[in-house]
């Protein structure tokens, strides 16, 4: 039989609330079908638990009629799945959807959802919140208790994105910021790099990302009074994790993909991670980086330098290689992305001002294809999100401009 712990708040062994918090931002995000959300030890525990109707009354009386259900399919599905290395299942019932999801090696996140639930829409924010329910659980490295809302519901909503008033000044801007990807097969070091260049730390110890794993950083170049601020997203790299990557992957400006260079599969797989990104994100993507990581276990190296550069040639990215447990380039690679966004925010801003006068017809311009395709790109970005109905002219007007040009070239 589950039962509810309550000892005294002094004794948790975790930041309670902070775990509460994150609770009700997967409450938020998740949907109005999201019925409940518990945390339930391997024991049968339950440790935390939030309801929609959070009078404890309620929860009482939610917790009798669900405890010995949760209980069984718990035991179920640590049978069959072999729960244990971040597995995760679903149970229904005629009125409720389970979905159990684990959260490192002493907890499950149970989430009851309202039985028509779309499994494929709710999944990819259950596996944040099981991710960071364990990094709090862990308690060795700070969490944010924040669940970023993902493109497909960000879709539908009309804001006016802040990075297009920075890249429509000719002068840089203070602040950019950027969300950047690391991709690449489980095990190749994506989580101890951002440890390393994110919490200055390096362990030995493997821990398997549960879907994604979320952190932030900015560097400041003080040349250019100019600083970049990176949410960077760890993805988890097995493939029961594959129908969230696309959730994931969205709206990335800039990519990290990583292989081992004692691991051939890892480099084999490289082309595929490559695919995917390019896929999902290819309108938003300002620069990709190949890393090989791993680089100080010299002696157990299957991929050459030579053979890695000549796969980045061939995506025509740039190779770096780094050790983040040495922290061999580690800092150089964050730096050189961060460059070549500004770079690229800088070379966007001259072609916005050309455009804008040969508009107004006071300059005659020269523009390739991909420039072209672009700034075609970016003018049709706008129109998704923009609300204001002049500037929506205003880029009605520009991309009319592009397809003359377009056809003049042709």
């Amino acid at each position: 039989m589950i039962r509810v712990t309550e000892p005294p708040i002094e004794k948790f062994p975790y930041n309670r609330s902070k775990l509460q918090a994150l609770l009700k931002w997967y409450f938020q995000e998740a949907g109005e079908k999201l019925i409940s959300v518990l945390v339930v030890s391997r024991e049968g525990l339950i440790t935390e638990i939030l309801t929609r109707n959070s009078q404890k009354s309620e929860e009482n009386k939610f917790i009798g009629a669900f405890s010995s259900l949760i209980e069984l399919v718990l035991k179920k599905l640590t049978k069959e799945f072999d729960l244990g290395i971040f597995g995760a299942g679903t149970f229904d019932t005629d009125k409720y959807r389970f979905i159990f999801c684990e959260s490192g090696d002493e907890h499950v996140l149970v989430s009851i959802f309202d039985a028509l639930t779309m499994v494929d829409t709710v999944f990819p924010y259950t596996y944040i919140a099981a991710e960071k329910v364990a990094r709090i659980m862990d308690g060795s490295l700070p969490v944010s208790p924040v669940i970023p809302k993902l493109s497909r519901k960000r879709k539908a909503e009309l804001i006016r994105k802040r990075s297009f008033e920075l890249i429509k000044k000719k002068q840089m801007s203070s602040d950019y910021i950027y969300k950047l990807s690391l991709l690449g097969d489980g095990g190749v070091g994506k989580t101890s790099m951002v440890q390393r260049y994110v919490h200055g730390i390096f362990s030995e110890a493997y821990k398997a990302t549960i879907g994604t794993y979320i952190s932030k950083r900015e560097i400041q170049f003080d040349e250019l009074d100019t600083k970049v601020r990176f949410v960077i997203w760890d993805l988890a790299g097995q493939e029961q994790f594959k129908r969230m990557w696309p959730d994931y992957l969205a709206d990335s400006n800039a990519g990290l993909i990583i292989f081992d260079v004692t691991n051939r599969k890892s480099f084999e797989n490289v082309r595929r991670w490559y695919d995917q990104i390019i896929k999902v994100a290819s309108k938003n993507i300002l620069v990709l980086i190949l890393v090989g990581n791993k680089v100080d276990m010299e002696d157990s190296r299957v991929i050459s330098v030579e053979e890695a550069e000549k796969l980045a040639k061939e995506f025509d990215v740039e190779y770096i290689e780094t050790s983040a447990k040495t922290n061999e380039n580690m800092e150089e690679v964050f730096e050189r992305i961060a460059l070549t966004l500004l770079e690229k925010a800088a070379q966007v801003s001259q072609v916005f001002d050309d455009v804008d006068l040969i508009a107004k017809k006071q300059a005659s311009y020269i523009i390739n294809e991909g420039q072209l395709q672009f700034l075609r790109n970016f003018f049709e970005k706008q129109l998704e999100i923009i609300i204001d109905k002049k500037e929506y002219t205003k880029y009605i007007k520009y991309l009319d401009l592009l397809r003359d040009i377009e056809r003049k070239s042709i």
